[in-house]
């Protein structure tokens, strides 16, 4: 039996989106300013396109450590197509995403050793390391941070 797109990326998608705002929330860096701000707009807009079933199905349901996140998947089959389709475009965007920060951390790991390491992890430090460094980087960590267009 085939799972439904929104069955397969729902529960990555939105966790991810909920849990990466959470770890950025008081990052201090203009890459963590950046990034958090596309996260805050994906997720007002799966809040848009979701107020209504999660009104419907949820309204019971305390906000608060992904309970209403699994609240809409237990009624995945209930839940409107607007919703369903921000979820599915939300977790395809999330997906697409991932795949480039593990691109550039593969193409930037030499130079995030060289020139970022005594840079504490987290918080978008060591984005904001790399952008702050573009001249010293190898050709392929500065056409792979090009895909993010991170400003500085």
């Amino acid at each position: 039996m085939n799972k439904s797109p929104m069955a397969v990326l729902f529960p990555i998608g939105v966790a991810t989106i909920f849990m990466a705002l959470d770890v950025i929330a008081s990052a201090q860096t203009d890459v963590a300013r950046q990034i958090e701000a596309r996260l805050s707009a994906a997720v007002e807009k799966i809040q848009t396109a979701c107020g209504e079933d999660l009104k419907k199905f949820c309204s019971t349901v305390t906000p608060g450590e992904g309970r209403l996140l699994l609240c809409i998947q237990a009624h995945e089959d209930k839940i409107s197509t607007k919703c369903d389709y921000a979820l599915f475009d939300a977790g395809r965007k999330l997906d697409r995403g991932l795949d480039r920060l593990e691109e550039v951390a593969d193409a930037c790991w030499n130079d995030i050793e060289k020139l970022c390491s005594n840079v504490p992890e987290g918080g978008g430090r060591i984005a904001q390391c790399l952008v702050s460094r573009k001249t010293s980087l190898t050709s392929a960590c500065q056409a792979g941070l090009a895909k993010f267009q991170i400003d500085k």
